[in-house]
């Protein structure tokens, strides 16, 4: 049996808010005492002193989390400026945390600390890795091989990066684990044992235009397209780099994968290559998108219909992790909430919590290895 019990608050004072966000939990678990506990909140309402109140009421429980662009739980929906807290009480499975710092400077070593950490908190075989991240201190997509490296085979990598709400200034943004706070770093949250799961990703962007072939790429960039500076592939479709083709991300194809994934075009520079959050494969196909919040809508829709559909026979989910992308918030604007709507719509039963990333990771396909991704809504059921 996995107990999920979720609190969410936006209060305008911090302690008030996680006094709040405790005394849900509490109600919830009963008497189950909690293994570890997901901690998420805003940038602007993140105050360390919650780390401490969260651990303080739950010894039992290895706290991590990071902050966010904006949360959303079962118990409260959607909100911006707000804390969630979702603690795992369980007799059948072990979860270990761990925390990494360093992530610009020394990649493979903060991997290693955080896998090596999350590693040791678990006797039972690993099945499930929630990696956070600050995604850009480092090339996140250069991160995943890393840690699945250093994992067990057959471990589900999922999570996103630790995000803000301005869209023109994505750092700094923190991790925490224990005492332990950073803004160049990455947590993981290591389940083990008889944990059953589903994952599935739903975009809703839709291919347009002719495809590209990237022929040259740096960490973070892509340097050429056909031959040419990347920027005149993206000029035939789009005036400009930045938010103003946000809502034109790029598909990616992979050499020998059908299903793409998602790049957000960020700036220009004077040579014409165009920055990125995730580095690509030279040789990837690549092509402009569009989509209408309807399409959003769809892909996060979709995505909640497969994890469901994914789920193993025979056992029953019992709770559910979200993870979305805080350009589908931007780009969503006043409808941002619906996608919390859809997802207490296709799981009434189950407890969920869930936050806007600045990237999501997640397969692209079942029995893919996961991608970093942009733009892109994540769901996850658990269950034991």
């Amino acid at each position: 049996m996995l107990t999920m019990a979720v609190g969410h608050s936006d209060d305008v004072d911090a302690t008030d808010a996680i006094a709040a966000v405790i005394a849900a939990c509490r109600v919830q678990l009963g008497e189950a005492l909690p293994k570890a506990g997901l901690l998420v909140s805003s940038f602007e309402s993140f105050d360390p002193a919650i780390i401490g109140a969260v651990t303080a009421a739950f010894p039992t429980a290895r706290i991590a989390g990071v902050t966010s662009a904006a949360e959303l739980s079962s118990t409260v929906g959607y909100r911006e400026d707000s804390i969630t807290l979702a603690l795992f009480a369980s007799d059948d499975i072990d979860i270990g945390v761990g925390l990494g710092e360093g992530l610009a400077t020394d990649l493979e070593g903060a991997c290693r600390t955080a896998v090596d950490a999350a590693l040791a908190g678990v006797t039972r075989e690993p099945r499930l890795c929630i990696t956070l991240a600050n995604s850009a201190a480092c090339d996140p997509a250069a991160m995943l091989p890393l840690i699945r490296a250093m994992l067990p085979p057959d471990v589900t990598v999922i999570g996103g990066g630790s995000a803000r709400s301005e869209l023109a200034l994505i750092t700094p943004t923190y991790q925490f684990a224990g005492d332990r706070i950073t803004d160049d770093g990455l947590v993981l949250m290591l389940f083990a044992g008889p944990i059953h799961h589903s994952v599935a990703i739903g975009t809703g962007w839709k291919a347009i235009g002719t495809r590209g072939t990237v022929t040259a790429a740096e960490p973070n960039l892509i340097t050429e397209i056909d031959g040419r500076p990347a920027i005149d592939f993206i000029h035939r479709y789009l005036d400009e780099t930045g938010p103003a083709s946000f809502g034109n991300p790029m598909a990616i194809y992979e050499p020998g994968f059908d299903e793409p994934y998602l790049r957000v075009a960020l700036r220009t520079n004077e040579a014409g290559a165009v920055s990125i959050i995730g580095s690509i494969p030279i040789g990837s196909a690549i092509q402009l998108t569009t989509a209408t919040t309807p399409d959003l809508l769809d892909g996060a829709s979709g995505a909640l219909t497969r994890a469901t559909e994914a789920f193993p026979d025979g056992v029953k989910p019992q709770a559910a992790l979200v993870f979305s992308c805080m350009v589908r918030k931007y780009l969503l604007g006043s409808r941002t909430d619906q996608e919390t709507a859809l997802t207490r719509a296709a799981l009434p039963d189950l407890p969920f919590a869930g936050l806007y990333c600045t990237g999501e990771i997640g397969p692209i396909a079942p029995d893919t290895g996961s991608r970093f991704l942009n733009e892109t809504f994540v769901a996850l059921l658990l269950g034991t």
